[in-house]
């Protein structure tokens, strides 16, 4: 839906939605989500000079269901443990740090973000997209020598408005009794997303190639300080979207992508990236 017919779709609820749906999109009204401190502690004690595995182990187990759910990803095919993985040192030590770090952030934005009653499989198809994101965003990094780890969270939450806003939707349809067509609710998340998902970004004070990579993945024309983020996070974006929606988001659409050439990447480069469709698709099952 184009933004002028967007307009006029809102422009004709009711006055008592329009209002609520503005304040919350547009106002101080917005309920952003937060994580569990001990999420925040492990990626604090991740960036420390000196990290055992014993003490990480022990902040993850104070949150006994993301202790659990880090053990089951930790162990899927996508990790290919030798061996059953038993404990959140062995985790620590055979996966390493970044990594069993990526998974604590991951787990604990999927049950408190990505949960939203009654759209349950908009959910599951937006969180698959962003775990999808996640995984290539770190091998174009790698292919880059760029940093990894950072993007990985631009891949994983270059959407993350777009919970957020079903979470808003819910609440004033529920508060004022009306119901929202799926084309107005995919319109306002389309129209809506980067610039909440850059609210949210700042509210948890994430690093600036994160908060910009959520903002300006779709801005084209806009060259932001952390543009190599930016670029990793758009090509990221449409890869994914092949990955899982082939039928939709063809192979050609890949292949021409208009930011390969600033990343420097050639034709064999990206034949590589497609190359590595069955483990991207393992790593996005691990985390179903």
């Amino acid at each position: 839906m184009h933004e002028s017919a967007l307009v006029q779709e809102v422009a004709a609820l009711p006055a008592e939605v329009r209002t609520a749906l503005l304040r919350r999109l547009e106002g101080e009204e917005l309920e952003l989500p937060l994580l569990p401190d001990v999420v925040w502690e492990v990626l604090e004690l991740s960036t420390a000079d000196e990290t055992d595995a014993r003490k990480l182990a022990t902040l993850i187990h104070r949150d006994q269901a993301l202790a659990g759910h880090v053990l089951r990803v930790a162990n899927s095919p996508a990790y290919l443990p030798r061996m059953p993985i038993v404990s959140l040192q062995q985790a620590v030590s055979r996966l390493g740090i970044a990594q069993l770090c990526e998974i604590v952030f991951a787990v604990a934005l999927q049950s408190r973000v990505f949960d939203v009653p009654g759209y349950e499989c908009e959910l599951r198809a937006l969180w698959r997209h962003a775990v999808g994101a996640a995984a290539y965003a770190k091998e174009i990094a790698r292919m880059r020598r760029s940093n990894v780890e950072g993007a990985f969270l631009c891949g994983l939450l270059h959407d993350v408005g777009k919970p957020v806003i079903l979470q808003a939707l819910v609440d004033v349809q529920k508060a004022c009794g009306a119901f929202l067509e799926p084309g107005i609710v995919e319109a306002l998340l389309e129209a809506y997303h980067t610039r909440v998902g850059e609210r949210l970004a700042r509210r948890w004070e994430l690093p600036p190639h994160v908060i910009e990579s959520i903002a300006y993945h779709h801005e084209y024309l806009v060259t932001p300080a952390c543009n190599e983020a930016v670029m990793i996070t758009r090509l990221a974006d449409v890869l994914s979207y092949h990955l899982l929606q082939p039928e939709v988001f063809d192979v050609e659409s890949v292949r021409q992508h208009p930011v390969l050439p600033e990343l420097d990447f050639y034709p064999e480069d990206v034949e590589s990236l497609l190359a590595k469709r069955e483990a991207m698709l393992q790593l996005v099952e691990a985390f179903a």
